[in-house]
């Protein structure tokens, strides 16, 4: 059950709060006078800002004998994750091991997914903690319990083929495919554990500053406490051994996915609030930052997305659903593929990059194009049939105001906009080779993705074609706080900041990395980054007393 409790208390005031708080906390900083640290609205020993993963932190805080706050900006926890597969990606566990995983082999894909980026103190901290959060969510009435399958997203990477990373809380079915409603159980499980525990969760409560103190003036800041606002104002929260950030990431902030994100990245399969609280944080106390080009992602369909933007919601899944359908292919502006459209959601997203150097340049896949043809259509009940299995919404949209028809290539692509003379060479050539199983171009139908099987090549050539907008979209950006071993932030000078930790996608370890791992790529590692965060605030304390 999730539960909304008020503060303990609130000083009235604002013109007096205003005036305590000075110039120095607007920019995130104040000083650690007797005066100031003792005009708290509230206290705990941690307070954790953001109520999905975090709540895994809160979990292992409050296990350990801490008293916990957890703020979410949402009237509910659960974030992105409630509405995921539920999936947690835990290598390197008594549950992988007893199917062949270990450290090393476990580092090996790890290795691989960081794409020559330097995580290797991340990594590291990862494989040794994946059982410890096993450990604490079992320990406090989390059932979590391995897929009966290999979920991983690059399964002929060496160190992937083992069954028991990916992991979930199960419900009443035989184990085969747990998949529906698993983000809500997780989701349901983590709340009642943060309940038995004694957690105050305070949602509709956003983290707006860091509240700071510095030994000098050129000193590094330590965080002692976050600066919230509910709908009844500001609230001061002193936090005695740390703070940490799992806020998501900043992919509902146009003006920062402009500034930092490679990709051309316009909708997001995550809530609206995702608007980089975390970062702005982060930032305004001088904390080194890392991936920041980087996302998660999966493709949209464009008019799903422009639709889940201007109301305010979650992406649909329909275009994910229907880019590797059989008999369908993926083109840019230029009618080419530009992909192997049958990947992983998160390595396809990353192809949607590519650039046009010439004419009025610019990105050549914003948007690309879903093609199929009438046997691909009537199999998966046009562009949006396969998603209904799925169990995610669909904007109720008639499919004329956006599917494309016509009874030959050239007509689709003059509908289009982009050349029917290269699209008609484009399916000509994916056809020759998808009649003998092949595409050597891109390798399409060779491998498959979490457990799955690849599917068969099927040709494009019974009129009529179709043709759906199709763009990059996004699960949470990946950049944040440079973090250490042990969780923490980083300064800009190279040490840590005392008292202040991130884990999840406002801290770049989802991975930990620019890659994804399996199923639960991000949710997994964000727990283990928490649980850490919770056992150096702990022996810091122990090594004080």
């Amino acid at each position: 059950m999730i539960m909304e409790l008020t503060r303990r208390s609130f000083l009235t005031g604002a013109a007096a709060l205003g005036g305590a708080l000075g110039l120095g906390a607007l920019a995130g900083c104040s000083s650690s006078g007797a005066e100031d640290e003792g005009n708290w609205d509230e206290e705990a020993d941690l307070v954790v800002v953001g109520g999905g993963t975090g709540q895994v932190a809160a979990i292992a805080g409050a296990a350990a004998g801490m008293s916990v706050i957890l703020l979410e900006a949402r009237d509910m926890v659960g974030g992105a994750m409630a509405f995921s597969g539920g999936n947690a990606w835990l290598a390197n566990t008594s549950y992988s091991q007893e199917n062949g995983d270990s450290y090393e082999f476990a580092k090996k894909y790890l290795d691989h997914m960081q794409m020559g980026m330097d995580n290797e103190e991340l990594v590291v901290a990862y494989l040794n903690n994946t059982q410890r959060v096993v450990d604490v969510l079992t320990e406090n009435g989390v059932n979590i319990q391995p897929l009966p399958r290999n979920g991983q997203y690059q399964p002929n990477w060496e160190g992937a083929d083992v069954i028991g990373r990916s992991c979930q809380v199960m419900g009443d079915n035989d184990g085969s495919d747990v998949s529906e409603a698993g983000g809500s159980r997780l989701n349901s499980a983590l709340s009642t554990a943060c309940s038995n525990l004694g957690v105050e969760v305070l949602t509709k409560t956003r983290g707006r500053r860091l509240i700071t103190s510095r030994a000098s003036s050129d000193a590094v800041p330590e965080v002692i406490g976050v600066v919230a606002e509910d709908k009844k104002g500001e609230i001061r929260i002193k936090a005695n051994k740390g703070v940490i950030l799992a806020t998501g990431g900043f992919e509902w902030n146009e003006k920062l996915v402009e500034k930092y994100v490679r990709v051309p990245l316009k909708y997001g399969l995550s809530w609206p609030e995702n608007i980089g609280d975390g970062l702005l944080m982060v930032q305004s106390v001088g904390a080194d930052l890392n991936l920041m080009p980087h996302t998660f992602g999966m493709p949209c369909f464009q008019v799903h997305g422009e639709y889940a933007r201007e109301n305010g919601q979650i992406m649909s899944m329909a275009g994910n659903a229907a880019r590797s359908n059989p008999g369908s292919i993926i083109v840019d502006q230029n009618a080419r593929r530009f992909c192997r459209e049958d990947s992983s959601y998160m390595s396809i997203n990353n192809t949607f990059g590519g650039y046009n150097n010439f004419g009025d340049e610019g990105y050549a896949a914003d948007p690309a194009w879903w093609i199929c043809d009438q046997l691909c259509y009537d199999q998966n009940g046009g562009p949006t049939g396969t998603c209904a299995s799925w169990g995610y919404p669909v904007p109720d949209i008639p499919e004329e105001d956006y599917v494309h028809k016509a009874d030959t290539l050239e007509e689709l692509a003059e509908q289009i906009g982009i050349s029917g003379d290269q699209l008609v060479r484009t399916v000509e050539e994916y056809n020759l080779h998808a009649k003998d199983g092949k595409d050597p171009l891109f390798h399409r139908g060779e491998v498959g993705t979490a457990g799955q099987p690849a599917f068969a090549l099927q040709t494009l050539e019974q009129p009529p074609y179709y043709a759906v907008a199709i763009n990059a979209g996004c699960c949470g950006t990946i950049g944040g706080p440079q973090l250490n071993g042990n969780a923490q932030v980083m300064h800009v000078s190279g040490e840590p900041i005392k008292g202040l930790y991130a884990m999840g996608n406002c801290a770049g370890v989802g991975g930990p990395g620019p890659s994804y791992g399996g199923e639960g790529g991000t949710i997994g590692p964000a727990f283990v980054f928490g649980v850490i965060a919770v056992d150096h605030m702990a022996s810091q304390s122990d090594q004080s007393a």
